[in-house]
């Protein structure tokens, strides 16, 4: 994460930084995303409220604390092309930034109240070495730095190669993800609040298959709270 943060930065000093939504070059003042595009954004809210449509989709699943997405993935959205880039397209930074400006508004409530260590879905080594990076990791270090709380990255893995959620049907979703994850540092996790970070909720099966691994490995001795970038709001609402 060092040297691309380091090229990063040295790009940033050579080129004008624009808005990733709309292109506009950011003033002096703006930071990321221009004002106008802030605004305009479509915010779930969700972290204000603890009994929400997402966290009701984990109930008789796996005991969840709290859950919150930051935005609704809207279909021909921009905010859906931004996570597209960072997932797909290389553009890590725009994840990091993106989980920077999350904790800001989840700090703004009570929502990280007590969480001790932010854990965020690992790929599998297949699939991280194809891509380069794993997204997830990047929204993690961004709520970690705003935040301060501490980002574990060794203590869970991917130990199934399983195909992409996006490429399966809703209903083989949870099929596709079963005993996924193994835990390779339960002493790292036990006996602490976990924020597990993702980057879309779409049904919940993922999230929910790694926080029964960790409630497993731990003997339930662990609490776990969760936090995704974006929600798709037509299944959430189901």
């Amino acid at each position: 994460m060092f040297v691309d943060r380091l090229i990063h930065t040295l790009k940033s000093v050579i080129i004008a930084p624009t808005c990733p939504i709309c292109g506009r070059r950011l003033e002096s003042a703006e930071s990321f995303v221009c004002i106008s595009c802030q605004l305009a954004a479509p915010f779930t809210q969700l972290w204000h409220k603890e009994d929400n449509v997402m966290s009701r989709r984990f109930w008789g699943i796996v005991p969840i604390e709290r859950a919150a997405a930051f935005m609704w993935f809207v279909e021909s959205s921009p905010w859906r092309e931004l996570i597209h880039e960072f997932k797909y397209h290389n553009h890590w930074f725009l994840a990091e930034n993106m989980g920077y400006w999350f904790a800001t508004e989840l700090m703004r409530s009570d929502f990280l109240r007590d969480i001790d260590l932010i854990v965020a879905v690992p790929l599998h080594w297949r699939r991280r070495l194809s891509r380069g990076y794993n997204q997830s990791e990047y929204i993690a270090a961004g709520i970690s730095h705003k935040s301060g709380i501490p980002y574990c990255f060794d203590a869970v893995k991917r130990s199934i190669n399983n195909p992409p959620q996006a490429a399966t049907q809703y209903i083989d979703r949870w099929q596709n993800i079963e005993n996924i994850f193994t835990l390779t540092r339960p002493e790292a996790l036990c006996g602490r609040h976990i924020l597990l970070v993702d980057d879309v909720f779409t049904s919940g099966a993922t999230l929910s298959t790694l926080a029964q691994a960790i409630l497993k490995g731990c003997n339930g001795n662990v609490k776990i709270s969760v936090a995704t970038l974006a929600a798709t709001r037509h299944l959430i609402d189901k």
